[in-house]
C-alpha cells in the first residue's frame, strides 16, 4: 500500500487486521483501504477483483483518492507501538481504578 497498490485480500489472519473493505458500511470510511473476500476459491477472488476493476474503470477519481489514502497510512512500528502503549496505559488505569474501589 505504501507504493499505491490497492489490496485485494482474503479476510484471514493478519490481512483481516489490515485490509478493510471499501464497500463495508460497518467500517468507518477512514479505515476502508481495499477489497476483501471470504471464500478461498476462484469465485471469492473474482468478486474482489471485479469490484476493484470496476471502480478503477468506472470511477477514476474515486480510485485515485483511494490510492492516495492508502499511500498516506502510517504502517511504521513507531505508530503501532504508540497505539499499544496507549492501550496498555488505559488498561493499567482501569485496573488501578477497579482495585481502589475494591
Amino acid at each position: 500500500m505504501r507504493y499505491g497498490t490497492i489490496p485485494v485480500a482474503r479476510k484471514t489472519g493478519g490481512l483481516n487486521d489490515s485490509v478493510f473493505d471499501v464497500d463495508d458500511d460497518t467500517i468507518p470510511l477512514q479505515f476502508r483501504n481495499g477489497y476483501t473476500f471470504l471464500n478461498p476459491d476462484e469465485q471469492g477472488v473474482n468478486s474482489g477483483l471485479e469490484r476493484a476493476i470496476s471502480r478503477y474503470r468506472n470511477n477514476p477519481q474515486s480510485w485515485h483518492e483511494l490510492v492516495q489514502k492508502v499511500m498516506s497510512i502510517d504502517w511504521s512500528w513507531e505508530f503501532s507501538a504508540s497505539q499499544y502503549e496507549d492501550l496498555y496505559a488505559k488498561s493499567v488505569a482501569r485496573a488501578r481504578a477497579a482495585a481502589s474501589r475494591a
